[in-house]
């Protein structure tokens, strides 16, 4: 991901949104809380996002600078 700005302000937008992150890889990492989403200190393009039952570890390298947010008039998708 070379655009971080957008990816920290979903994360600080007021009501939170879900979303979702694409890597390079084509696979999707869920985002449903933002405390869920953690940056690694030390590690700058390390990050890892909690799930019910899961953790995903990624690097800001792999990500796309694609960004879905869910729309909350729908039901939410795995």
């Amino acid at each position: 991901m070379k655009d971080l700005q957008q990816l920290r302000q979903q994360l600080a937008y007021r009501p939170f949104r879900p979303f979702w992150l694409e890597t390079i890889g084509g696979s999707r990492i869920r985002v449903v809380w933002p405390e869920w989403f953690v940056e690694l200190p030390g590690q700058p393009d390390k990050f890892f996002v909690l799930h019910e039952g899961y953790v995903t570890i990624s690097r800001f390298s792999e990500l796309t600078d694609f960004i879905q947010v869910e729309d909350i008039t729908e039901p939410s998708t795995p």
